[in-house]
C-alpha cells in the first residue's frame, strides 16, 4: 500500500470510527432529517447531550449537512459510507467469532472499526502485510511508534485476534492472523470512501508517510517476503445490509 493510500485509510477510520457514528448515519438515512431530540428517541441509549455532541462532530467531519438550525441530514460523504459499512459488517460476521449471533449490522460495523482504530493499528498491520512475520524489536522500529503506544497496540491487536505469535518463545515473531489477512476488502473500501470525502479537518494521528514507509522497508529489508495483497486487492461484492438496522436494543458485542 502506498503512503497516499495509507493516509486515506487512517483518515477514513478516524472519520467513521467514533462510537455511535454508524448508528447515527444509518438512523438518519432511514428516517430522514433529524434533530438531537429525535435522534435520542430513535436511539434511547443516547442522552440529549450525547446526541447533540455526536451530530455536531459528524457535521464537522463532513458526514452530515445542516439544512436548518438544529436539523441534520446525511451529506454526500455520509451516503458513500454505506458500502464501507456493508463490507465492515460482512468481515465481522465471518471473522469476529460472533457470526451466528443476533448482532445488529450497525454494531458489527462499529466493532470492526473499533478493532482498527487507535495509534499504530494501521501502521503495524501494514508493516506485517508488507514484510511478513517480524520479531518484536524489528516490528517496533518499523512501526515508528513510541514504546508505550507500541505495547498497547500489540496487546489490543492480539486481544482482537488480528495478531498472533509464531511460537511460544519470547523471540517468536508476530504475524497476521487469517482474520487480519482478510481485511483487504475493508481497507480498499475505506480508502475509496476517503478519496470521495470533502477536504475537512479530522482529528487523527499522523498517518503513514513516505518517510515512515521507507523506514519500515529499511528496518525489515532482510526479513521474509511480504504477505501479498492485504491492503490492495479489490473489494468483493458483499451481502445487502438489512434495511432495519436501528433496533432500539442490541446485544453487547462479542469478542
Amino acid at each position: 500500500m502506498s503512503a497516499h493510500n495509507a493516509a486515506l485509510v487512517s483518515k477514513a477510520i478516524d472519520r467513521l470510527a467514533p462510537r455511535w457514528t454508524t448508528w447515527t448515519l444509518q438512523t438518519i438515512t432511514q428516517h430522514g432529517q433529524m434533530t438531537p431530540t429525535k435522534l435520542t428517541a430513535a436511539l434511547p441509549r443516547l442522552t440529549a447531550a450525547n446526541s447533540s455532541h455526536i451530530l455536531r462532530r459528524m457535521h464537522t467531519n463532513g458526514l452530515l449537512d445542516r439544512p436548518g438550525f438544529g436539523v441534520y441530514e446525511v451529506a454526500s460523504s455520509g451516503r458513500h459510507a454505506h458500502s464501507v459499512h456493508r463490507t465492515l459488517a460482512s468481515w465481522h460476521r465471518t471473522h469476529s467469532g460472533a457470526g451466528g449471533l443476533a448482532v445488529a449490522e450497525a454494531e458489527r460495523t462499529e466493532d470492526t472499526l473499533r478493532r482498527l482504530r487507535g495509534d499504530g493499528a494501521v501502521d503495524i498491520l501494514h508493516t506485517l502485510s508488507q514484510h511478513g512475520p517480524l520479531q518484536h524489536g524489528v516490528l517496533h522500529k518499523a512501526s515508528g511508534l513510541a514504546s508505550s503506544s507500541f505495547y498497547n497496540r500489540l496487546h489490543q491487536l492480539q486481544q482482537d485476534q488480528l495478531l498472533a505469535r509464531t511460537g511460544s518463545s519470547f523471540r517468536a515473531a508476530y504475524t497476521l492472523t487469517p482474520a487480519a489477512q482478510a481485511l483487504g476488502a475493508v481497507y480498499a473500501e475505506l480508502a475509496a470512501f476517503e478519496s470521495k470525502s470533502p477536504l475537512v479537518p479530522v482529528q487523527h494521528r499522523p498517518a503513514l508517510t513516505a518517510a515512515s514507509t521507507a523506514r519500515a522497508s529499511a528496518a525489515v529489508r532482510r526479513t521474509h517476503t511480504a504477505v501479498p495483497g492485504l491492503f490492495s486487492h479489490a473489494p468483493a461484492p458483499q451481502p445487502h445490509v438489512p434495511a432495519h438496522v436501528t433496533a432500539r436494543s442490541h446485544p453487547s458485542r462479542t469478542r
